[in-house]
């Protein structure tokens, strides 16, 4: 495609270039339009001058022949023939003149003056005058005068009309091609920018979803040379992050068997000096084996936490979002729990009615027992611990309350950093500071995110995630 051959900045150049000529075009032909009517206009001008002249010429003639063959026919003189000679000479130029004009009536006049002119230079060269014949030509010449008059007038307002026609067809054109150069102008521009902005949207769209953990992407798009010396770069990172997230996998593999094995083994071996089956020990030795086992099986505990939040955040970013019942998601949670709801007498308060949503269901899973494990474990003997949950315009959303001693102000944002526990329950040790970690990554891993809420008594975690259409969606 052209596109490959050219770079953003020209493409661009060019485009304000065809957006401008457009209009430039059509600035071209008005200015063309508007000298051709200026010359129609000096044209007219000219010719309306030269009737004029000619009508002016026309009355000063005429008027020197009926005086000088009146003074001819009285006097006898010849001078004044001569005079009355040239006087119809020059009427006969004026006729010429007038045949020159394209204009029918004109001409026709023009030939009936030239008519009058020969019949009077016959006239005038004869011996002597005949009067009524004279009163004829009088006659005709002062008809031929009216009736020049009379069309000149008429071609002075025939020429008007004509300039005023010219001049509203020629605005009319002037307003169709203003018209139709800003709309061609317009849609070219818009062609242009869909041309120019269709491979940056594109673009965005995938670094969009390369953002989102979707590798392997088809990098392959009708973009400028420069745009698509970008792709090639972000292909290249879209390999080294898939090459980097294989490399991620296998190593939390390696590390979870290196790692758990020999933890499991100390803490079998452990718990056989505990339970002392080689034989009696000590009480200062069954205290110390029992410091040792507890430790031991913190530390593993807080291993497989570690592993399993890095897998979540490594692994775990391709969702498949599914409409689910979220209050029968709720109740197989609290089913699996049901020992630890006994244990310390706790009621579940659910809603009366369900919802349908779009989760991942594997990692809303992870979000409902750690928010439930996190209650049980802060809320007070025979406490109750209450969910809701709800949708609005934008998200959906689910909130876990405990009866518990609650979190600070000062603790809201702490508790799901890493490995942060804060104070624990009574009589219980500390906890890993994973579990609430991973509900903030896994919200955020489907497009929320969690908070406490302020409330007077407890705690109150709210999840929230964005609302997707309905069917199944892959991200």
């Amino acid at each position: 495609m052209v596109l490959r051959h050219l770079s953003f900045k020209t493409l661009l150049v060019v485009s304000l270039f065809i957006v401008a000529l457009i209009p430039s075009l059509a600035l071209v032909q008005t200015w063309w339009q508007l000298q051709q009517l200026a010359e129609m206009v000096n044209r007219e001008q000219k010719e309306s001058r030269a009737l004029s002249d000619l009508a002016h010429v026309y009355a000063e003639q005429s008027d020197q022949f009926e005086r000088s063959s009146r003074q001819w026919a009285a006097l006898q003189e010849p001078v004044f023939a001569h005079n009355s000679l040239v006087a119809a000479q020059s009427l006969q130029g004026v006729a010429a003149q007038l045949q020159g004009i394209e204009d029918g009536r004109l001409q026709q006049l023009a030939g009936r003056l030239l008519i009058w002119s020969k019949q009077s230079q016959a006239l005038l060269q004869t011996d002597k005058p005949v009067l009524a014949e004279l009163q004829r030509q009088y006659a005709a010449l002062s008809g031929l005068g009216g009736e020049l008059d009379s069309q000149v007038r008429r071609l002075a307002a025939l020429r008007k009309q004509q300039w005023e026609d010219s001049v509203r067809e020629n605005r009319q054109q002037a307003d169709k091609v203003a018209i139709l150069s800003l709309c061609i102008a317009v849609l070219a521009g818009l062609l242009l920018a869909w041309l120019l902005v269709r491979p940056l949207q594109r673009l965005r769209d995938k670094i969009g979803r390369l953002a989102l953990g979707e590798r392997g992407q088809h990098w392959n798009i009708s973009a400028p040379a420069d745009i698509l010396q970008l792709t090639t770069a972000l292909s290249e990172l879209d390999g080294r992050l898939a090459q980097l997230e294989q490399d991620k996998a296998n190593f939390f593999r390696h590390v979870s068997h290196e790692l758990k094995t020999p933890l499991a083994a100390i803490q079998e071996a452990t718990s056989l000096l505990h339970d002392q089956i080689p034989g009696p020990l000590l009480p200062a030795q069954q205290e110390i084996i029992g410091i040792t086992l507890s430790n031991t099986r913190l530390l593993r505990q807080r291993v497989d936490a570690l592993l399993q939040h890095d897998a979540a955040n490594w692994l775990g970013r391709p969702l498949a979002m599914e409409e689910h019942d979220l209050l029968e998601l709720v109740r197989h949670a609290a089913d699996t729990m049901q020992p630890l709801f006994q244990q310390k007498k706790l009621q579940l308060r659910l809603p009366a009615s369900s919802l349908r949503v779009f989760v991942d269901p594997a990692k809303f899973r992870t979000i409902i027992d750690n928010l439930l494990s996190n209650a049980i474990r802060f809320s007070p003997y025979q406490g109750s611990i209450s969910v809701a949950f709800g949708d609005d315009a934008e998200c959906s959303w689910i909130e876990v309350a405990d009866e518990g001693p609650g979190i600070g102000p000062q603790e809201r944002e702490l508790v799901f950093q890493p490995f942060y526990t804060g104070m624990p329950p009574a009589g219980e040790p500390a906890g890993t500071g994973i579990g609430l970690t991973m509900v903030k990554t896994f919200a955020q891993l489907m497009g929320g995110d969690v908070e406490c809420l302020p409330v007077k008594h407890g705690a109150c975690l709210r999840v929230w995630w964005p609302l997707l259409p309905s069917g199944k969606t892959e991200i």
